[in-house]
């Protein structure tokens, strides 16, 4: 299920993913969790640029495969989760006024597991969208409820999501701070709040919540976890984008061991990054927006949103689209070094289209998001694809077949109700960041948005979008996770 050097080489690819996968193999023993930490080589410059594979045809094109709105829900903009006081470090926007005393909001999903139980494991991100204006933003996920609406009634009304309870992220055994691996100076180890100026740390003079010093609470000033996924022991693997790292939590939230970084990729929030002892590798928000297990759960898939924005890294170095899909063995805390390679939609150069999410569906299928960063009536690409690992196309890209139009998506029971800008008997998903994809039954997908609250009124201009849950049944079995 990998694309080995030799193999792509012969590809249309050829030279420029030849490089990339060599960099790869020979820093894979680099991302151990053994606490030692990442040497980082002296990058090559940029090949010179070769032609561009020509421009696949609009992948869009028609409507995917047969399937029809079967659930519709939601939880308003306006719920809160009693904590510390949060949105200190934010404007007031679409009519919100922040701070939010005792409490924050819970500003979309980013990630949503199904549990055996019928309730739902909700992840949010970092909490308003960047390290300086989070640090007083408990981040961890929750357990929620989803009532959905199924049948018409005349309204426009959604049903409900009940939320249940939270599960703080925390660092209560001091793997951040214990001098080996990957140590990172947390909101906890702060007297005051931090924010920051340009990649500088500003001393906000608002005093830490005692609560997240106490119980070492991480905050979006110390990850943007954006992706989740379940081990058979029940602890969590979970994907971010500061590092970007990949985080293991046991069920209570706890870290469980140092995060293991990877061997190339650095955001402008990596720390070494924000000392100036390294460059950045990647584009800010472009980090580890799916962490996916595969069928036996012996291994997860690091999805970045986007590739490098070094040229030299990426699977294609002048063409955008191209990115990889990077293998981590969970058991020993290890990128294994093997990769592929998948083509997102639109142009090859400033391809501003990432991927939202992914999702094993049975054997090598999965399931995956792309999306533009649009919302409103100005959203242009929300679509969900079906990969095989084992299938490719004639670039050695993973062949990729189109499932649904998230903007177009067929309603004849009305479930959705009348709303503006869509058509009778259709129902759309017009938000920024559609992030959470769920399998529900061999034939039924729930998808999920992340709100970016307050900032974003792609359902209803001038209001905050609301968190909105739906589920999709295709005509045919599509997804069979017993498959392996």
């Amino acid at each position: 299920m990998s694309i080995t050097s030799g193999r792509f080489a012969r590809s249309v690819l050829s030279r420029h993913l030849a490089a990339a996968l060599s960099t790869i193999a020979l820093l894979a023993a680099c991302g151990g969790g053994d606490g030692g930490g990442i040497a980082f080589p002296v990058l090559p410059p940029a090949p010179a640029p070769a032609p561009a594979p020509p421009a696949s045809p609009p992948a869009a094109e028609g409507k995917g495969l047969p399937h029809q709105l079967t659930g519709w829900a939601s939880l308003s903009d306006t719920a809160r989760w009693s904590g510390p006081t949060s949105g200190q470090f934010i404007t007031a926007a679409l009519g919100v006024a922040p701070p939010f005393v005792n409490g924050q909001p819970i500003p979309g999903f980013s990630a949503l597991l199904k549990n055996d139980d019928g309730s739902w494991t909700a992840l949010p991100d970092n909490g308003y969208g960047s390290k300086g204006n989070s640090a007083d933003f408990v981040i961890g996920f929750y357990n929620v409820s989803i009532a959905l609406r199924t049948t018409a009634d005349g309204s426009s009304r959604p049903g409900a999501i009940t939320v249940n309870r939270h599960v703080a992220f925390n660092d209560a055994k001091g793997f951040l701070k214990d001098g080996k691996g990957v140590d990172l100076k947390i909101t906890a180890d702060f007297a005051n709040y931090q924010t920051l100026s340009g990649n500088t740390l500003v001393d906000s003079g608002i005093a830490v919540d005692a609560r997240i010093r106490s119980g070492r609470l991480l905050t979006g000033f110390d990850l943007d976890v954006e992706s989740i996924a379940r081990a058979p022991d029940g602890s969590y693997f979970v994907g971010e984008e500061f590092g970007p790292y990949i985080l293991h939590f046991d069920k209570d939230g706890t870290l469980m061991a140092d995060p293991v970084p990877h061997p190339f990729l650095r955001s402008p929030s990596h720390p070494e990054v924000m000392a100036g002892t390294v460059s950045a590798t990647s584009l800010s928000s472009r980090g580890f927006e799916s962490l996916a297990f595969n069928a036996d759960r012996s291994r997860l898939y690091a999805v970045p949103e986007a590739a490098p924005s070094l040229a030299s890294l990426r699977p294609v170095a002048d063409d955008e689209r191209y990115l990889n899909f990077f293998e981590f063995d969970p058991a020993a805390m290890l990128y294994t070094g093997k990769t592929l390679v998948y083509r997102k939609d639109g142009p090859a150069k400033d391809n501003q289209i990432v991927i939202g999410d992914m999702t094993n569906v049975g054997g090598s299928r999965f399931v995956l998001i792309e999306r533009d960063s649009l919302f409103g009536t100005k959203a242009v690409v929300k679509r969900l694809y079906l990969v095989d690992l084992n299938v490719k196309d004639a670039d050695g890209a993973l062949k990729k077949t189109l499932l649904v139009d998230l903007l177009d998506i067929a309603d004849p029971k009305g479930i959705g109700g009348p709303l503006p800008n869509v058509a009778a008997g259709r129902f759309s998903m017009p938000f920024d960041s559609i992030e959470s994809v769920e399998v529900v039954d061999a034939h039924t997908l729930a998808v999920a948005i992340d709100s970016n609250f307050p900032t974003e009124d792609g359902r209803l201009p001038g209001n905050p979008d609301d968190t909105e849950v739906i589920t999709i049944r295709f005509d045919q079995a599509l997804f069979d996770r017993a498959a392996k």
